[in-house]
């Protein structure tokens, strides 16, 4: 939500403008959604012009011929407003539906175009209901708001047109209740604004609160936290509740009151025609109870088709704030990385994930093509950030990275990012089955070639073992398997990619020892004739790189390779003998 206060959005004519210029795509759909609501607005009138012609003149004539043809006058007049009505409906929420489709599709397309320092700032049950609720709330916007609306006022002038030019005495007489009918509206318009804000604000909570709860089940269980999370589950429920409740209690009072105000209309119209029998004949009395269902029907329905066009504004107003935000859109490059050798230079490189913490700070070091590099030191020393910026999730303030002497930041991000295979420490699968969990859908890698990198890999095996085999449906963040076993999928999903450049990133930690003892073979394999970079606490993958990097709060204290480091008796060997000893001597 933006820093507008709630009141001006009702007269934020720009915003309402940008919200229409969304059907432009579609001008034809909304061209013929406003003829219709032109013919709708001109039948209106016509009906109680008919009725008020039958009954003065065959009706009281007793002319059987023209109370014939006036009937069938009527129902052609009923039959067309039908078909109109109908046309009108289906083609305003045709056009609701086409505009959200394009929308929604914007509004995915610009989320997946953010680096992931959006992502980091950014609550994923707010990016859904920005993505889902929200765009599905503008639908209404078309549907049942601006162009209804116009629809009713357009109703309304032009039948209050014909009010006058029947009966001017009758039109004033049935417009006596109708600034009690304006307060009325007023009042029901405000309420039920400030209720349904309520409401989409609580939704958005829940989404959030929920997306967020679910994902962390596990921990929630494990410390028994479940009736302290329902508990402000339960909060956020009850005021999404009450705010609905608020907007029932308004509806439910101004509905019976436009009533009794409609019925009161209707009452001094026939008690003037009592009065002044010769001024008003059973024909007009007849056509003025029919103009008073035609004025304070729209009117019933203005303040609520006002407030869904409101709420649409709010929800639009959220979406083009989403959409106006540029300042974490991934920097994509122009220039293709081609015939790779995979050399990697970072030359005084500064990054910090926000102002105040530097993370890396003047990195250099240089990787020679195919060789490999293992990166060490302790945690928030800066070994995954080396790592997020060689994929370029997010961007250095100062200094370069170079490949191949190229620039990174100009590089364009598809053709980097293919070039770079990345095994992390937190596997994520997606719901589907292990093959497209591993081809991620790329319709070019095979079935065969899959199947052959899981057998270099080692998990060739296991996979056999599953129900369907590749076709096994992991579930969703791949709950179905071990913590090895989605380990083992996301190294056959690196080599299956055949990358120039591979970054394994603490990608044994989840693996125990005979699983690792049958993929260390793999992972020299996979590292073989490539550049490759190596976080990880086992000592046996960081004794066989080619160069050791030592990190130390973001800064390079020592490189050199295990001999080396190991001879110097410094920082290395201060945290091999820490870390790694133990595990040496067993």
């Amino acid at each position: 939500m933006s820093s507008k206060s709630n009141n001006s959005i009702s007269f934020d004519f720009h915003l309402i403008l940008r919200i229409i210029k969304l059907a432009k795509p579609h001008q034809t759909i909304a061209l013929l959604a406003l003829v219709l609501t032109v013919i709708a607005t001109i039948l209106a009138p016509v009906r109680p012009l008919l009725v008020q012609y039958t009954l003065d003149q065959p009706i009281a004539n007793k002319d059987i011929e023209g109370i014939t043809t006036f009937s069938i006058f009527i129902f052609v007049h009923l039959l067309l407003n039908s078909i109109v009505i109908f046309g009108n409906t289906y083609v305003s929420n045709l056009l609701g539906q086409k505009v959200i489709e394009d929308l929604r599709i914007r509004v995915y397309k610009h989320i997946i175009s953010m680096s992931s320092r959006f992502f980091d700032r950014s609550k994923v049950g707010t990016l859904v209901t920005r993505s889902i609720s929200d765009v599905e709330t503008i639908s209404s916007f078309f549907s049942q708001g601006f162009i209804s609306i116009l629809g009713d006022l357009a109703q309304i002038i032009v039948v209050l047109g014909v009010m006058l030019y029947s009966s001017w005495q009758l039109t004033l007489i049935s417009l006596c209740v109708l600034p009690l009918l304006i307060v009325a509206s007023d009042f029901f318009r405000r309420g039920v604004r400030v209720s349904f804000q309520t409401v989409r604000t609580k939704v958005s909570q829940m989404n959030s609160f929920v997306q967020e709860q679910i994902v962390g089940m596990e921990v929630v269980q494990i410390f028994g936290k479940q009736n302290q999370e329902f508990d402000k589950f339960e909060k956020i429920n009850r005021e999404h509740r009450e705010a609905n409740k608020r907007s029932i209690f308004y509806y439910a009072i101004y509905f019976p009151i436009v009533e009794i105000l409609s019925s009161l209309a209707l009452g001094l119209i026939i008690f003037w025609s009592v009065g002044y029998p010769s001024e008003a004949s059973v024909g007009l009395i007849s056509a003025f109870i029919l103009y008073i269902n035609l004025i304070f029907r729209p009117i019933r329905f203005i303040a609520d088709r006002f407030n869904t066009m409101q709420m649409g504004m709010v929800s639009s107003e959220r979406i083009f704030d989403l959409l106006d935000d540029f300042s974490d859109v991934e920097k994509k490059g122009k220039q293709l990385l081609t015939d790779v050798n995979g050399g990697i230079d970072f030359k005084n490189v500064w990054f910090s994930y926000n102002e105040d913490v530097q993370v890396l700070k003047d990195v250099s070091f240089r990787i020679e093509p195919g060789r490999s590099l293992a990166i060490v030191g302790a945690t928030g020393a800066g070994k995954s950030t080396i790592v997020n910026l060689i994929t370029r999730l997010y961007e250095f303030q100062k200094g370069d990275i170079l490949i191949d002497g190229v620039n990174l930041k100009t590089l364009d991000l598809k053709s980097l990012r293919s070039q770079i295979g990345v095994v992390m420490q937190d596997v994520f699968l997606f719901a589907g089955t292990v093959n497209e969990n591993v081809n991620l859908k790329n319709k070019e890698i095979s079935s065969k070639q899959v199947e052959d990198a899981a057998k270099a890999v080692g998990a060739y095996e296991f996979i056999q073992k599953l129900e369907g085999n590749f076709n096994y449906e992991v579930m969703e963040r791949g709950v179905s398997l071990s913590g090895g076993q989605r380990q083992l999928v996301s190294f056959i999903r690196a080599m299956v990619a055949d990358p120039k450049i591979l970054i394994l990133d603490e990608a044994t930690s989840s693996v125990d020892s005979e699983t690792e003892d049958l993929i260390q073979q793999a992972i020299k394999k996979l590292m073989s004739n490539r550049t490759s970079i190596v976080i990880a606490h086992r000592l046996s993958t960081i004794k066989e790189a080619d160069s050791i990097l030592v990190l130390d709060k973001g800064v390079v204290v020592e490189i050199g390779d295990h001999k080396e480091l190991m001879a110097k008796k410094g920082a290395y060997f201060t945290l091999f003998q820490k870390q790694f000893q133990l595990i040496e001597s067993t």
